[in-house]
C-alpha cells in the first residue's frame, strides 16, 4: 500500500520520493552549474503532474511544459515567459474540463522554476535535463502506484472557467507584486500561490489560511533554530529531515505539511532570518489575493446567474401575458 491511515504516505514510499529527488539534484548540480534547479523542475513536474492526472493527460502536459522550457531558452524574454504561463494555464481549464486532471498544475510551478535560471544560464543541455528528470518523475509515481492517486471527477465548464480566471489574475497580481518588491526570495509568491488551486475552489480560501498558518509555524521554528547557534551543516540536515516529514504528511492537514516544507526551504536554501520574515509576509500576502479572488469570482457567478434567471422568469411572464390576451 502507498498510504497509511487518514491518507498518509507510508514511510517506505516516503522515503524512496526523498531518496529520488536528492540523488536528481545532486547529479543535476554536478552535471551543470544551474543543473540542480532544472532537475527539481522537471522532477517536480513529471511526478506531481502524474499524482493528479490521468497517464495519456499527464504526458500531454509534460510534452507541452517541455516545449515551454525550450521556447524560454532560446528566447528569453519575459513577455515570452508570460505567453508560455498563459498557454499552461489555458491547459490546465481544458483539462480539468475534460478530465478532471490537474498535471498542468505542477508543470506550472516546474516552469516557474526553471524561469529562475539566469537567462544567459540556460542552455539545450538543461532543457534535456528537464525533461530527463520529468520522466524519472512521472515514471516513479508510476512505479509507486501514485498515478491518478489525486485525479479527481471532469469539472463544469463554470469550474474551469473560473480556475482559468484565477489563475490567470493571480500569476499577473502575484509576477506584478514581486517585481515591485524587487527581493530576491519574491517569487515565491507566485509559487506559493500556484498550488492553492489544488483545492476545488470553493474550498480555497479555507485551504489557502491552514497554508497560511503553517508557514507562519514553520518560519518561527526556522527563526528559533536559526538563533540556536547550530551549525550550517546541521541546520542543513534538519531541513532535509523537515523534508522527509513533509512528504510523509502530504495527503494529512495541510497546517503540518506546510510547516515542515516551510521550515526544509528556509533551512536547506534561505537560512536567514529576513527570509523567515520575508516568507511570512508573502504566505499573507498569497492568502489575501486568494480570498479576495475567490470572493470576486463568487460574486461575478452569482450576478450572471441571477442576471440569467430573471431573464428566464421575464421571458416566461410575457409569454404567459400574450397567452392571456390571445
Amino acid at each position: 500500500m502507498s498510504t497509511q491511515t487518514g491518507g498518509l504516505l507510508s514511510w517506505r514510499v516516503t522515503i524512496t520520493i526523498c531518496a529520488a529527488a536528492a540523488i536528481v539534484t545532486l547529479l543535476g548540480q554536478e552535471l551543470a552549474p544551474s543543473g540542480g534547479v532544472a532537475a527539481v523542475a522537471g522532477f517536480s513536474a513529471g511526478f506531481l503532474g502524474s499524482v493528479f492526472s490521468t497517464r495519456r493527460s499527464t504526458a500531454r502536459t509534460l510534452v507541452l511544459v517541455a516545449g515551454c522550457v525550450l521556447v524560454c531558452t532560446l528566447y528569453p524574454f519575459h513577455w515570452i515567459g508570460f505567453l508560455c504561463g498563459f498557454v499552461l494555464i489555458s491547459w490546465a481549464a481544458i483539462e480539468g474540463h475534460t478530465n478532471g486532471g490537474f498535471a498542468t498544475i505542477p508543470a506550472l510551478n516546474g516552469l516557474l522554476l526553471y524561469l529562475l535560471i539566469a537567462p544567459d544560464e540556460r542552455t539545450a543541455f538543461l532543457v534535456l535535463m528537464f525533461v530527463v528528470t520529468a520522466v524519472v518523475g512521472g515514471l516513479l509515481s508510476v512505479r509507486l502506484n501514485l498515478a491518478g492517486a489525486a485525479n479527481r471527477p471532469p469539472m463544469s465548464l463554470k469550474g474551469a472557467l473560473s480556475v482559468w480566471v484565477f489563475l490567470l489574475a493571480g500569476l499577473a497580481l502575484t509576477s506584478f507584486l514581486a517585481h515591485l518588491i524587487g527581493n530576491q526570495k519574491s517569487y515565491w509568491l507566485s509559487f506559493l500561490f500556484v498550488f492553492r488551486v489544488l483545492a476545488p475552489l470553493q474550498k480555497v480560501p479555507d485551504a489557502a489560511a491552514r497554508f497560511g498558518v503553517g508557514v507562519a509555524l514553520g518560519s518561527f521554528i526556522a527563526i528559533g533554530l536559526e538563533f540556536s547557534g547550530l551549525s550550517h551543516k546541521f541546520l542543513v540536515v534538519l531541513g532535509f529531515a523537515a523534508a522527509v516529514f513533509g512528504v510523509h504528511r502530504i495527503g494529512g492537514n495541510t497546517i503540518w505539511t506546510a510547516m515542515f516544507f516551510t521550515i526544509a526551504t528556509l533551512l536547506v536554501t534561505a537560512p536567514t532570518i529576513e527570509s523567515a520574515v520575508f516568507r511570512i509576509e508573502a504566505a499573507a500576502i498569497v492568502i489575501a489575493i486568494v480570498g479576495c479572488l475567490a470572493f470576486l469570482i463568487s460574486w461575478c457567478w452569482e450576478r450572471i446567474e441571477n442576471r440569467a434567471d430573471n431573464n428566464r422568469n421575464s421571458a416566461a411572464n410575457e409569454g404567459s401575458d400574450r397567452y392571456h390576451r390571445w
